[in-house]
């Protein structure tokens, strides 16, 4: 069976292309957004740890009058219904992502949000991870009046 030359000459150019692409290519390394977040609480006058909760690593808040939940759910939106499951009577939840406060996940914007940084982390871009955020809190917190957009 012979080939094309045509068909040799891309393979000649596309495996070495390859090739260079997965020996250039950074890790996905998985740095720590919590402490963003733990310093942005900080700032706010918050009180705030790490804590395993519910499968979820989350961060615990907790000032004179309030007490929040922040969870990094999955950027597609499959934890949704487990975070909604988590909020009492007294408690409302909202969704962070890049600075902006939503009801509802917005699962289009967190997915491609998402797929397009993992690609400029591998090639060495960027090195920043900004997950969604899912806050639970108390109604008098007013979590979606803090100050989201100075989270870093």
């Amino acid at each position: 069976m012979s080939f094309s030359p045509a068909l040799k000459l891309l393979l000649a150019v596309f495996l070495p292309l390859t090739l260079f692409w997965k020996l250039t290519v950074k890790a996905d390394n998985n740095d720590r957004p919590e402490d963003d977040v733990i310093a942005f609480l900080a700032r706010q006058g918050f009180h705030a740890a790490v804590t395993e909760d519910m499968n979820f690593r989350g961060i615990r808040a907790v000032d004179s009058t309030c007490h929040m939940r922040i969870m990094m759910p999955s950027y597609y939106g499959a934890d949704r219904d487990m975070i909604r499951n988590l909020v009492t009577a007294d408690d409302s939840v909202i969704f962070v992502h890049q600075v902006s406060v939503y009801q509802e996940q917005p699962i289009l914007l967190t997915v491609s949000a998402e797929l397009w940084a993992r690609a400029l982390r591998k090639m060495g871009l960027t090195d920043r991870h900004t997950p969604v955020l899912a806050v639970v809190a108390q109604r008098q917190c007013d979590a979606d009046r803090l100050p989201w957009d100075q989270l870093q």
